[in-house]
């Protein structure tokens, strides 16, 4: 099993990259918002931050493909039934070594529903996006 150590240097070394307006938008960790997601956000969740999140890989752990698609399913039929607003999303390892995890940039959730949602899909931490900068969030 990975340390949260092994999976910050992980997850700071990702780009996290969003489908807006036909456009892919990358996002990094501590990095200040791009003006097209910023307002994308503010427009949906005023100063509350939007969540990346998906269900590949539980607890930083490969995980199969077939098992992967499963529980994004699953976790698309969440997203679906408390109307939220997202745009697609993958997580892409930028060494390459690391399969790239699709998911969603969700707006509409506060902080606590976001870190139940991603604690039932196993995953250890989350991408907070608000209007000004791009975090980590351990859930």
């Amino acid at each position: 099993m990975r340390t949260r150590s092994d999976l910050n240097d992980v997850f700071e070394s990702t780009d996290y990259c969003v489908e807006y307006h036909g456009e892919t938008i990358t996002l990094n960790l501590y990095q200040p918002t791009p003006v097209a997601l910023a307002e994308w956000v503010n427009a949906r969740n005023g100063a509350a931050p939007a969540w990346l999140i998906t269900a590949y890989n539980p607890g930083g752990d490969a995980t199969s493909e077939a098992d992967n698609r499963a529980r994004q399913h699953v976790l698309d039929n969440v997203l679906d039934r408390r109307g939220v607003h997202r745009l697609p999303a993958v997580n892409r390892d930028t060494a390459g070594d690391w399969p790239n995890e699709p998911g969603w940039l969700v707006a509409g959730l506060e902080e606590g529903m976001a870190r139940t949602v991603a604690q039932r899909f196993g995953q250890v931490a989350l991408v907070a996006v608000d209007r000004k900068r791009v975090d980590l969030i351990w859930s």
